[in-house]
């Protein structure tokens, strides 16, 4: 696999060189944003990973939506969404194969990903803001109830629940 005619296209076209860093990937910054590269001689492919952010960490729902855009791989095209569980980091992963490109169509391939890494940040902000601002009206609402002194409901008087857990 000729790996330099891919990296010196590339680089040529991000008006940047594209280097390896200590992991032996290849990297480059596009938006102050690292997006690696990493070719595989096994099955002359290449991996490209890219980070989308952080999903908000209240609730479970950004997580269902995440993985639920990985299912058959519909809604990513192709691509998988990963979450770094250490960092709680969202990424974009994508693997093609490169044994028949020529420097531009690898350039395309890695535009192509880089578009939609793109679409997947945008994406993942509108979910964030739209789970964070229901969190808002539900704790807007619970303080104002507070505020107001609103006696609980016969619901919450009725002892504990079938989800309530016995502490010793």
């Amino acid at each position: 696999m000729e790996i330099q005619r891919y990296i010196d296209a590339l680089s040529t076209v991000l008006g940047q060189e594209v280097r390896k860093n200590e992991h032996g990937l290849h990297a480059f910054i596009l938006d102050n944003v690292p997006v690696m590269l990493h070719f595989r001689p096994v099955d002359s492919s290449c991996l490209l990973h890219m980070e989308i952010g952080y999903p908000t960490t209240f609730g479970n729902g950004i997580l269902s939506r995440l993985l639920g855009a990985n299912f058959l791989l519909a809604e990513t095209h192709g691509a998988s969404i990963s979450l770094d569980e250490r960092t709680g980091l969202a990424f974009l992963e994508y693997v093609f194969p490169v044994m028949s490109l020529d420097g531009p169509g690898f350039v395309a391939q890695v535009e192509g990903f880089v578009a939609l890494a793109d679409v997947w940040t945008k994406r993942l902000q509108e979910w964030n803001r739209e789970i964070e601002s229901e969190v808002d009206t539900q704790l807007g609402t619970l303080f104002l109830s507070l505020e107001h002194g609103d006696e609980a409901t016969d619901s919450d008087q009725s002892g504990p629940s079938s989800n309530s857990m016995l502490r010793v």
